[in-house]
């Protein structure tokens, strides 16, 4: 009888890892409005309508989300952009799987200022922000 407190801890083990795995956290997408914005290659941009914190004539924070279902992930990213410097922030973001909608990473971190380049999907992006099509 000595393995008896040995399989007691297995099986509350084995019970945490099921219940982490049956409650995996979803992303909410309530009160969000994307509207597609770009492509390149496999990744989709978008903009979530509902989320433009407008700080100037050239500020703004958004909700953006990329979309790579070929290899079945979401990034939702709020993002700071500045058009005067032609730059963007990441201020948080998420990664989930795109099927399914469950987390699977993330930060809360700002990550450092970056340049966009014209024409790329970053300055796509800021443009329908600032001039959104019907």
């Amino acid at each position: 009888m000595k393995f008896r407190p040995m399989l007691m801890v297995l099986c509350a083990a084995m019970m945490l890892v099921v219940s982490s795995v049956c409650s995996a956290e979803k992303v909410d997408f309530d009160g969000m409005d994307f509207a597609f914005v770009d492509a390149r290659g496999e990744t989709g941009y978008y903009v979530d309508m509902n989320s433009f914190d407008f700080k100037d004539d050239n500020e703004v924070t958004a909700r953006v989300e990329m979309v790579r279902a070929d290899i079945d992930r979401l990034y939702l990213y709020m993002i700071h952009f500045n058009r005067a410097k032609k730059s963007y922030q990441i201020m948080d973001s998420t990664v989930a799987e795109y099927a399914s909608k469950e987390k699977v990473g993330g930060s809360s971190v700002p990550m450092k200022e970056q340049s966009y380049a014209p024409s790329s999907p970053m300055e796509n992006v800021v443009n329908y922000i600032f001039h959104p099509e019907p």
